[in-house]
């Protein structure tokens, strides 16, 4: 069992990282994963972008 006190090596990390994404992309070429990732972050990001500026109009409407 690993040490809480202890801690994970880059490297490591990066490995499981890349495991992790192995083994969700399946069937799937790491060069056409990114077909797929690339608009769901971009996506991600837009709706972040929208929820911050509906915050500020709600702050600067009162």
């Amino acid at each position: 069992m690993p040490n809480h006190n202890s801690r994970l090596e880059l490297g490591t990390l990066e490995n499981w990282l890349w495991d992790a994404a192995c083994v969700i992309r399946g069937p799937i070429d790491a060069p056409k994963f990114k077909d797929y990732i690339l608009p769901l972050v971009f996506l991600k990001r837009l709706s972040d972008v929208f929820e911050d500026e509906l915050q500020q109009l709600a702050i600067q409407a009162r």
